[in-house]
């Protein structure tokens, strides 16, 4: 009796272990993805790199999981239910980015509606194709999970998509379908930002992309950073001497620089539940280039002058 209490709170230590492991490691890989895909030249740069840290994650995952010993089959289910899929899905959603991105059509906004149409009505095709697995994944449902998530289940459906050639010793029947429900998810809604944005203002593909014109302005990092420097212009209340609304401010940002940067409480909220992160990176990052520019403020020379002795020489 007690030797099996003593099996229970290892495997519960172990267990607590690798999901609290799990939970750094995939805000690590989702920091790092987002530095990735903004420090990316060109899409098949940003595929490689995305592709490399998702990967690199995920043989992480699995060793951290080879420490683990499992009492009984079921015990194995949340790892393939959830922490699996949420890493997984981002070489899913990644891979089928860079197929949209480099298929979209040169030409006018008509164009490019029409084709983002086409791709929205697609991934409803996959949910509607998979709806019965779709709905048990939304609801959350627990009654099948013995045949999804554990490994070696015989579970033989026309219902289940082909894979591709996964890892048996770290792969069950639905962890794949489950991390593409989520990357189809992602997907959609990065489609929704561009029919967004296309309805608000037409741009033409690369102006979508964020690649623009000499002269022409766009933002081309995370829209998330663009969220920060809108709630600091509201809390600060620089604008309109205060009296501009935070969706005036958003709306503003949104068409001054040719982006969707989102409902303006859920980008508070998404700021709020970092805990790796600084609540306030892109602002810190602003705030420590300036620091360090100014700290060597020698370094510092203005586009087409000459170097100056020092800053204060170079605004003479």
């Amino acid at each position: 009796m007690a030797s099996e209490r003593a099996r229970q709170d290892l495997f519960n230590l172990h267990m607590n272990m690798i999901q609290e492991i799990s939970k750094r490691l995939l805000a690590a890989l989702e920091n790092d993805l987002e530095q990735a895909s903004s420090a990316a030249t060109n899409l098949l740069q940003k595929l490689t790199a995305t592709l490399k840290l998702t990967r690199d994650a995920l043989k992480k995952l699995r060793l951290h999981f080879n420490e683990v010993t499992f009492k009984d089959k079921t015990e194995e289910i949340p790892i393939f239910k959830y922490l699996k899929p949420s890493f997984y899905q981002w070489q899913i959603y990644y891979t089928e980015l860079y197929n949209l991105e480099s298929n979209l059509p040169q030409g006018d906004a008509e164009k490019l509606v029409l084709f983002l149409e086409q791709e929205l009505a697609y991934i409803e095709r996959f949910f509607k194709q998979y709806a019965f697995l779709y709905q048990y994944y939304r609801l959350d449902a627990t009654e099948l999970d013995s045949l999804y998530f554990i490994r070696g289940a015989d579970m033989q459906s026309i219902l289940l998509p082909e894979v591709p050639d996964l890892d048996h010793g770290f792969s069950t029947s639905c962890d794949y379908l489950f991390a593409k429900f989520r990357a189809f998810e992602a997907l959609k809604e990065w489609v929704l930002e561009r029919l967004l944005l296309l309805r608000k203002k037409p741009v033409d593909a690369q102006s979508l992309l964020g690649n623009v014109k000499a002269g022409e302005m766009a933002w081309t990092g995370d829209t998330i950073d663009l969220a920060e420097v809108g709630l600091g212009f509201y809390h600060t209340g620089k604008l309109n001497n205060g009296t501009a609304g935070l969706g005036e401010i958003f709306r503003w940002l949104e068409e001054t620089f040719r982006v969707n940067i989102g409902v303006p409480a859920k980008r508070f909220a998404e700021l709020r539940k970092r805990k790796r992160l600084s609540r306030t990176r892109y602002l810190n990052e602003m705030r420590d280039s300036l620091n360090l520019k100014m700290d060597n403020e020698n370094e510092y020379v203005p586009t087409g002058k000459k170097k100056p002795n020092s800053a204060m020489d170079g605004d003479e």
